[in-house]
């Protein structure tokens, strides 16, 4: 790797660990959850496989680190984080890959939503199948989120390398 892909990677990690920490004090926010996961599908779309998978455990290991065990961590670390890893390795526009992305997103959610019941102990039978639907939906959000941000995130990196010195 070269130097200026370390301290882009670099950069990355610390932009995703801020969002982390901002959503950690907003309690637990989910959109800056979300968010925090962006600049992990930057590094891996701009820097490849290695510097996107080695930022998201520096991102992992500096969150359990600072803030141990917490709604918005455990969220990053089972859904969003791997979530935007498997997404950008599955860019392209088959429909199958489509259909894969999606059966992965909800699987890591349903994990994430065992986990919190079981860790967190967040329980109510009663919503169940509303926060169930409610995280489908915030998903399908999130998927789009992600799509237009990396395209931005394309177009911006595109500009800025060609201008001249």
């Amino acid at each position: 790797m070269k130097n200026r892909d370390v301290v882009l990677g670099a950069m990355y990690s610390a932009f995703s660990v801020l969002l982390l920490a901002l959503s950690v004090t907003f309690g637990n926010d989910v959109f800056l959850l979300m968010l925090s996961s962006i600049p992990i599908a930057f590094a891996m779309d701009h820097l490849g496989y290695r510097a996107g998978i080695l930022s998201y455990f520096t991102v992992l290991a500096l969150s359990f680190a600072f803030f141990a065990v917490k709604p918005s961590i455990v969220g990053f670390a089972v859904v969003f984080g791997p979530y935007t890893l498997i997404r950008v390795l599955l860019s392209r526009k088959s429909f199958l890959l489509i259909v894969v992305r999606w059966i992965t997103l909800i699987g890591l959610s349903l994990i994430a939503y065992e986990i919190s019941e079981a860790l967190l102990g967040i329980h109510g039978n009663y919503f169940k199948l509303a926060a169930l639907i409610l995280v489908v939906i915030t998903l399908l959000l999130y998927e789009r989120f992600v799509e237009l941000s990396l395209q931005w995130h394309r177009k911006f990196i595109k500009k800025f390398s060609n201008m001249e010195r």
